[in-house]
């Protein structure tokens, strides 16, 4: 990495603490210039405005969230289960607060930038565990042969969702810890949608490989479109 790139990463970085502080419609260029300890004409070397800046954070989030699910994935023993799966992605939402206020579309953190008709988000569409995936997993003998993908793959964004929004509905002293929690939602969900044999758990890795590597395409793709 040469100086010029880690300098980016430095103010990235100032802009994820700052804008997970304050919100995005909050912070200034200025602001993230203190914070990454540099000048504010040293930000507008790398980035043309904020919301350039902001995309080039979420693109950086994204990319960061796929490896951390797929990391965890090829870790985990069962990680090929859709137990497995939803452990993994559940796990790389928790540990990064800006993609799990990205996922909630929190509009203190992001604020007025959802309302860009060309904004980013549309990117994190193709990260979702979507029908077309669970066919891939069901050809692959990981999932239920039995199973409608298109109503599971319904039932698994309410779990996501909701998990990850919960709080904006009871307190932190009310829920019982997130690392039980993803566990039995994984156990349940392996119980439910794994083939009676314990499926081929190395063949459901494959596909989720596939996945991780069409999720960077298609976020690279998207990527350019805003800037065009």
């Amino acid at each position: 990495m040469t100086d010029g790139d880690e300098r980016q990463q430095q103010i990235l970085s100032a802009a994820e603490a700052v804008i997970i502080r304050q919100g995005y419609d909050k912070t200034t260029m200025s602001d993230i210039a203190d914070e990454a300890g540099v000048s504010r004409g040293t930000v507008y070397l790398y980035f043309e405005n904020k919301d350039s800046l902001f995309e080039a954070l979420i693109a950086r989030e994204l990319r960061q969230y796929v490896a951390t699910w797929l990391e965890h994935i090829e870790a985990d023993p069962r990680g090929g289960t859709i137990g497995g799966i939803y452990r993994a992605v559940l796990y790389a939402i928790d540990s990064r607060p800006l993609m799990a206020a990205m996922m909630r579309r929190d509009r203190r953190v992001v604020g007025s930038y959802l309302r860009r008709p060309d904004n980013a988000f549309a990117a994190m569409e193709s990260n979702a565990v979507g029908a077309g995936f669970l066919r891939a997993l069901q050809a692959a003998g990981a999932v239920r042969a039995d199973v409608d993908p298109d109503v599971a793959s319904h039932v698994l964004d309410m779990l996501s969702y909701g998990l990850v929004t919960i709080g904006d509905f009871k307190s932190a002293d009310q829920l019982p810890p997130f690392d039980a929690v993803m566990e039995m939602v994984a156990d349940m969900l392996d119980r439910l949608l794994t083939p009676p044999d314990g499926g081929d758990n190395e063949a459901g890795k494959a596909v989720i490989r596939q996945l991780a590597a069409a999720s960077r395409a298609q976020l690279d793709q998207t990527l350019k479109q805003t800037k065009a």
